[in-house]
């Protein structure tokens, strides 16, 4: 292990593009909280990722790094621009989606890792029910597989299994951010 990720064959497909992004936010005054102007936060944003790619988005604080993020994963609506998703069906406009169908890609092809874990885990239920809920939500039915299951993931991001049953409430931050990567990746997501 060199630590040099393989390159990504040249006709890899792609999973996800984004064409002329945007997402303005108003700023307003007065009485009548008229618009005043613009936080232009996402401006004409195009991306293309490949599957087994890598995509790095970089900037400095307040750049609009996340409002990126929250545009592609459907949490946020953006003003203009598409979002194109390689779903099974074919390349389908994300921001034109139903909702329900949304849902569904984020519990089976899609994975989102919070910056703050708490906003990416369920806080009053246990570390492996955090793993296994994702489980269930594509099928996965018998208790002891979706355990066991949960016990190696929680192993893979160096969670001692005997910590299975705990809220993640009592993990660390380091911890809780182990345990949402576990949680989103036991699906083996096409796009995280």
């Amino acid at each position: 292990a060199t630590g040099v990720p393989d390159p990504v064959a040249p006709d890899a497909a792609e999973v996800l593009r984004c064409e002329h992004l945007r997402m303005w936010f108003p700023i307003t005054s007065g009485f009548l909280r008229r618009t005043t102007g613009h936080v232009k936060a996402v401006n004409d944003a195009n991306l293309s990722v490949r599957a087994g790619e890598t995509l790095g988005v970089v900037g400095e604080s307040g750049s609009g790094k996340s409002t990126l993020l929250s545009c592609l994963a459907g949490h946020l609506a953006p003003d203009r621009g598409e979002v194109i998703f390689a779903t099974s069906e074919g390349p389908r406009d994300t921001v034109l989606m139903a909702e329900a169908a949304r849902r569904r890609l984020a519990r089976t092809d899609w994975a989102y890792v919070h910056q703050n874990p708490r906003d990416g885990l369920r806080m009053g239920i246990s570390a492996g029910g955090n793993v296994g809920e994702r489980l269930m939500a594509v099928g996965a039915q018998h208790y002891g597989q979706i355990r066991e299951a949960a016990v190696d993931w929680l192993g893979r991001v160096e969670i001692a299994a005997d910590r299975v049953d705990d809220r993640p409430s009592a993990f660390s931050g380091g911890m809780q951010q182990r345990l949402q990567i576990a949680r989103n990746l036991v699906t083996g997501p096409r796009l995280v």
